[in-house]
């Protein structure tokens, strides 16, 4: 997977929080930091995995945060440092196609804020995460709005409420 695919964009209300603990799934392969971390499963004997492609969706998927650490291969008892999400935070993250959203060599601001609002997911292609633009009811992640000018061909996004893991 490659290295800070997400970045932190705009803090939410409390600033940039620490980094919490948690427990890596065995056998889940490498992980570096600037990855998107989510519960394999909630309650007892759970442990944290990256997201896979197409997620987070809502109700089903929960998004722990942003990895902080780099693992090489994982063990069913390495532990991973994260960086919680923080409510009303902003992310960067490359577009999976950037004329999609108007990121380009000659960025287009009214195609970009088309997809404003929209609700889509991750795409994990090439070990490298990207946003993808399809909106759907069920889809985590939320585009927000940024000066294309500024972007650095990055998209703007912030993880739906019931796509958040809140374990504070």
């Amino acid at each position: 997977m490659a290295v800070n695919d997400i970045q932190m964009y705009e803090p939410g209300a409390f600033g940039v929080v620490g980094t919490k603990k948690y427990v890596l799934g065995g056998g889940v392969g490498a992980v570096n930091a600037g990855e998107p971390i989510g519960f394999k499963a909630l309650g007892a004997n759970s442990y944290v995995i990256p997201l896979a492609t197409s997620t987070p969706v809502v109700n089903t998927d929960y998004v722990v945060g942003i990895s902080a650490s780099t693992v090489s291969s994982s063990t069913s008892s390495q532990v991973i440092d994260v960086f919680p999400l923080v409510k009303g935070a902003m992310y960067l993250i490359s577009p999976k196609v950037a004329a999609t959203y108007g990121l380009g060599s000659t960025p287009v601001q009214a195609t970009y804020t088309a997809l404003v609002g929209s609700r889509v997911t991750f795409d994990l292609t090439s070990s490298t995460y990207t946003i993808n633009s399809t909106d759907g009811a069920t889809n985590g992640l939320v585009v927000e709005y940024i000066d294309v000018t500024k972007a650095g061909g990055k998209v703007a996004f912030s993880v739906r409420d019931n796509c958040q893991y809140v374990g504070y």
